[in-house]
């Protein structure tokens, strides 16, 4: 397995989920894609970055590496799927909490990301390669304990498997204020991790400094409905999630997303061409 070749299979199990990429918005009684096709990068199992994330101040003692959960584990693969246009736009301008098309978009995204995950496992084992998917572990949930941040009440989680944190190990981008991962193709999507048993060239971080591609501009912290971001605490994660919970009881699916659209990091890195 090269990584040429692993590009090839990618693409041809993104294409072959053409019918399921789609959600019906029954206002507009309109079809719409999810998301677009995924970028991604890899990182070595045995990065030493990956015992970082055991720090308190950035994860905490949950963590557990590739190493631990895959013995044999050579490469860690994180693929970021932007959301649509069709869907940020909707999301973008509406005066709604929860505009129909980010529901569903947000929504159904697991109806695309989930059976992804299985069809590129699937092809990856057909030419030899052992695969294991930590993205949704069930086994291993996140702990949150209150924490003061500066004064507010605030939590911090701590997540045996973060696709965040794995994501900044592969080179795919840095945080913004708003905790969000920022990629080439922006904040606005949803994330699948695989580990491999073969080795694949690491994707160079351009990056040092985990907030490199935020400019602190503050467009997410005037976004957010429930004044959870600042430039001085980040997003406030106790504010957010109970905001989140309420969303949730109401709509059913869905999350939140005001922060990550309508913002410059919205759908590129900040200061960039698309």
């Amino acid at each position: 397995m090269d990584n040429q070749r692993f590009d090839a299979i990618v693409r041809e199990v993104f294409a072959g989920l053409e019918e399921k990429n789609h959600t019906h918005l029954p206002r507009e009684d309109v079809t719409i894609p999810i998301v677009d096709a995924p970028i991604y990068g890899f990182a070595a199992a045995d990065d030493p970055i990956f015992e970082t994330f055991r720090d308190p101040e950035i994860n905490g003692p949950n963590w557990l590496g590739p190493k631990e959960r895959m013995p044999e584990a050579q490469t860690v693969a994180v693929f970021f799927f932007a959301f649509s246009e069709e869907v940020r736009s909707r999301h973008r301008v509406s005066t709604e909490l929860m505009d129909e098309a980010w529901v569903n978009g947000y929504g159904d995204h697991g109806n695309v990301l989930v059976p992804f995950a299985q069809n590129i496992t699937a092809a990856l084992e057909a030419e030899g390669v052992r695969v294991m998917n930590p993205t949704w572990d069930m086994e291993h949930p996140a702990v949150s304990a209150p924490v003061d941040n500066k004064g507010e009440e605030d939590l911090h989680w701590s997540a045996p498997w973060s696709t965040r944190h794995v994501a900044f190990a592969a080179g795919l981008g840095t945080f913004g204020v708003h905790r969000h991962l920022i990629t080439e193709k922006g904040c606005c999507g949803a994330m699948v991790t695989l580990l491999l048993d073969c080795a694949l060239e690491p994707t160079k971080r351009p990056y040092t400094d985990p907030y490199e591609y935020c400019t602190h501009c503050g467009a997410c912290t005037r976004r957010c409905p429930v004044n959870a971001i600042s430039l001085e605490r980040l997003r406030n994660l106790k504010k957010c999630s109970e905001h989140t919970a309420k969303l949730f009881k109401e709509f059913k699916k869905g999350n939140c997303g005001k922060c990550m659209v309508g913002v410059p990091c919205e759908d590129r890195i900040p200061g960039r061409a698309k």
